[in-house]
């Protein structure tokens, strides 16, 4: 064992475990329609109720909400594909995946929108 393993951090699985034993919301799905359409329901929900600062805090977290979105749904596709060696096929199901997304360009911030640009990119490999 060499004297600077001692330093380093070691990993834990204590995240992926509770994010498994989670029910699937529109926080932490990976479907696109599921979660843009829970989200205009949770501020309907929350204006209603009365509960409008609820409702302007998730408006104002609404950027790193659809980032953190776009990081699941990376992740989802790129497992979805990783077993697969064809790459016209590969590269079908990531824009088949990406066009269920940009269907909601209107509610997404250009941030969000070049983050997806990016994800696309590196699920395709290019």
């Amino acid at each position: 064992m060499s004297f600077f393993n001692i330093f380093k951090k070691k990993k834990t699985t204590e995240k992926k475990i509770d994010a498994a034993n989670e029910p699937i919301t529109w926080k932490n799905t990976t479907n696109a329609s599921d979660f843009f359409e829970g989200y205009n329901i949770a501020i309907t929900t929350l204006e209603s109720n009365g509960e409008v600062a609820a409702a302007e805090t998730l408006r104002a977290d609404k950027t790193q909400l659809q980032l953190d979105f776009i990081e699941r749904f990376e992740k989802e596709i790129h497992s979805k594909t990783a077993g697969i060696q064809d790459i016209d096929t590969r590269t079908k199901i990531v824009i088949d995946a990406i066009s269920s997304i940009r269907k909601y360009n209107s509610e997404m911030p250009i941030a969000v929108r070049t983050r997806l640009a990016q994800a696309k990119k590196n699920l395709i490999g290019e």
